[in-house]
């Protein structure tokens, strides 16, 4: 059986490694099939995909990205896999988030500058895509917090001085785009929006009216019992399950390809297609 991760993260967004060294790592760390995922950008599957056809790794890549959506007064993310990279319909709705992403980053320096929080794009080094992670890193960084959830608790998370309203997609516009690529369309770690599980119910049952194709069952770094409870999800509302480390940077808990396995009665997403 091979081993599948479906969702990390590189340079081209808030990952620390580079396309490169993520691919070694993931060989190293025993991934067979493995899917790039970066926010709102296509760019380090594309960069992947050139990378594995110029070097024999023993590696299977799955083209992807993550989209960041609006529902209701939550930011949701949903895993786009195996798309086609060229397509246009997905790249457009891209370049609309990634022109997004850039006005919210851009807005919350100006308001960390009024706060006396001096902070430049260059000090934040972004190599892709802004996202408030690269704030908090700086912000870190620079001596401003000593942590970056200290970030988002005191300045950009919501409900802060510095916290801008993201202007995301809605799922259904994300999960059509996705579709028209020949892609899957994967609901992303759905415990982390700290939903009630009226809520979280809620959203299952839209997003498959939607077209939702699965959900994210196995994470690296879950609580015991959540992974049982969202494969009884999976099946109450007929959704295929995914697994993926969401791999950001080397550390000791969520790393690429740890602790990923789908319960027996799951039925993968991977079934659905042939990784390329």
């Amino acid at each position: 059986m091979p081993h599948y991760d479906l969702h990390c993260h590189t340079n081209h967004s808030d990952g620390q490694l580079s396309v490169e060294q993520l691919l070694l790592r993931a060989v190293e760390r025993g991934v067979d099939v493995l899917a790039i995922t970066d926010h709102d950008t296509l760019s380090g599957s594309r960069v992947a995909t050139e990378y594995l056809q110029q070097h024999a790794l023993p590696l299977q890549l799955v083209t992807g990205v993550e989209i960041s959506c609006s529902w209701h007064a939550f930011e949701i993310h949903v895993v786009a896999l195996n798309v086609d990279l060229d397509n246009a319909s997905l790249n457009n709705l891209l370049q609309q988030q990634q022109q997004a992403r850039e006005q919210r980053f851009a807005q919350m320096l100006d308001k960390l500058t009024k706060r006396a929080v001096m902070l430049s794009r260059e000090e934040c080094r972004i190599t892709g895509m802004p996202t408030r992670k690269h704030l908090a890193d700086a912000m870190v960084e620079k001596g401003i917090v000593e942590h970056p959830q200290q970030a988002f608790d005191r300045y950009i998370g919501k409900g802060n001085s510095a916290y801008v309203k993201a202007q995301w997609c809605d799922i259904e516009t994300a999960i059509a785009a996705i579709h028209a690529a020949g892609g899957s369309a994967v609901l992303a770690h759905p415990h982390a929006y700290k939903l009630s599980n009226k809520w979280l119910r809620k959203l299952c049952q839209e997003a498959k009216a939607w077209g939702l194709d699965g959900i994210e069952v196995s994470i690296s770094q879950q609580p015991e019992g959540h992974r049982k409870a969202l494969a009884e999800f999976a099946a109450d509302y007929d959704l295929k399950a995914s697994q993926g480390s969401d791999f950001h940077h080397p550390n000791g808990w969520r790393d690429l390809g740890k602790n990923l396995c789908l319960p027996e009665h799951c039925v993968p997403i991977w079934s659905a297609w042939s990784p390329t």
